[in-house]
Formats: C-alpha cells, structure tokens, sequence
C-alpha cells in the first residue's frame, strides 16, 4: 500500500511539467482575453455566457484538449523516458500500477478544468455580468464538467496505454469526433463524449436559456442520463485501461 500510495504522489507529481501548465494557462489567458474583451463592450447574459465560451470553445477544445496532455501522458511519459520497465519490477501489480497513475493525474485534471471555469466566471463578472452571484455561476458549470474532465482522462489514460503515438491519435480525435461529429445532425453524435457534456450543460442552464440553437436537430437526452453516461464511460474506460495495461507486453522500451 505504501508503494502504491507513493506512485499516486509521484504520478501527480510527474504530471506537473512546465509546459503542460503553460498550454494550460495559455489556452485559459484567451478565453479569458475573450471573455474581457466582450464583456467590456457589453455585460455578458448567462444565456450568452453558457452558448458562446462554455459550451463552445471550453467544452469542445479547452476541455478535451487539457486531458489529452494529462491523459495520455499517463503511460506516454514512462514509455518516452524509458522507465516503463523500472515500474513494472516494483511490488504492484499492473493494474493497480495503472490506477495508480491515473488517480495522480486526475487532481491536476480537475483543478485545471474546474478552476478555469471558475476564472472565466470570475472574468465575466468583473465585467458587469452575467446577473448572478459568482459562486451561483460557477456551481451551475462545475458539476457538468468534472463529469467531462473523469470521462475524457480515463479515455485518453487508455489510449495512451494502446498506441505509442496516442497525443496524435488523441488530437485526431478531438477534431474529429469531439468537433466534427458534434455537429452532425441524428444519433451518430453520440459516439462523442462532447454531446453528453453539452447535454448536462444545456439541462444545467436550461431555466437561463442555454440550449441548443435547433434542439430538433441536436436532440438532447436528459441531464441525469448524460452524467450516469459520462461516468459510465469513466469507469468502462479505466478498467479496459487496467485491463490494456496488465495484459500488454510493451516491445518498444528496449
């Protein structure tokens, strides 16, 4: 237990490289710039706020984008520096070495996504708006996105265990399943994790608004049913992780 203890310190800790941070930082600085540069001329409504940056440039790039580094670096940074092999000799078992490294990845996850939402809040109400109290803001957007944050970490920790080159294959995804099939009309949009976010978003902020531009065509499922699908996908993928990670040999270390 002690080991195992000490791998989720040192995973976390692993995670906290400079330049994971700076995209982290650079990304939040322009959509902040966004926020502050619209609220300045006009306050911004809740309505607004929700479409056009939570819904939009946080949700669908902030958020998968801000994973995928944290994700696949899971496995990737062992299998890059070549330390794979020096884990696996340790007292854990595999699976429990890849619960381990996931549960130190996910506190920098959460904080990162979580506080970025609360900043952009922040930003938008030094603005002049939206006409809420912050913490009241910022609450109706947390929950939808740790669901998001546990479900696009455990996907992207198992992709990282599949393939060497996950962050492209990673990126590839975001463009084009997270993005491009989000916009398809009908049910293949929901194979993205996206439409489930957006779905706990739209339900969220449902009495201020935020929805779909032509719900005919998006075709929302229920709030709760969004999140037990979001945490299901979490959970599946970190157990086919588990699986992927304690069945696979890795021939490219040596």
């Amino acid at each position: 237990m002690n080991s195992w203890l000490y791998l989720v310190y040192f995973s976390f800790r692993r995670q906290l490289r400079p330049r994971r941070l700076v995209v982290a930082f650079i990304l939040f600085a322009v959509i902040a710039l966004l926020v502050g540069f619209r609220g300045f001329f006009e306050p911004w409504k809740v309505k607004s706020f929700g479409r056009w940056i939570i819904a939009l440039p946080f949700c669908r790039f902030f958020l998968p984008i801000i994973t995928l580094t944290l994700g696949t670096a899971i496995i990737g940074d062992d299998r890059e520096d070549k330390t794979l092999v020096y884990l696996s000799i340790r007292p854990i078992s595999r699976s429990n070495m890849y619960l381990a490294k996931l549960l130190g990845s996910l506190p920098l996850a959460l904080g990162i996504s979580l506080g970025a939402v609360f900043g952009l809040c922040a930003v938008a109400s030094f603005f002049g708006g939206p006409p809420l109290p912050l913490s009241e803001l910022a609450w109706m957007f947390l929950p939808t996105i740790a669901c998001g944050t546990l479900a696009y970490l455990a996907f992207f920790g198992w992709l990282g265990a599949v393939f060497r080159h996950a962050t492209l294959i990673g990126i590839a995804h975001v463009f084009l399943v997270e993005f491009f099939m989000g916009q398809v009309p009908g049910v293949l949009k929901r194979i993205s994790i996206s439409f489930y976010v957006r779905c706990m978003l739209y339900d969220a902020g449902g009495e201020h608004g935020i929805g779909p531009r032509n719900q005919a065509i998006f075709q929302p499922v229920g709030g709760d049913e969004a999140a037990i699908t979001l945490i299901s996908v979490a959970v599946g993928f970190l157990l086919l992780g588990m699986y992927w990670f304690s069945r696979r040999e890795y021939r490219d270390l040596t």
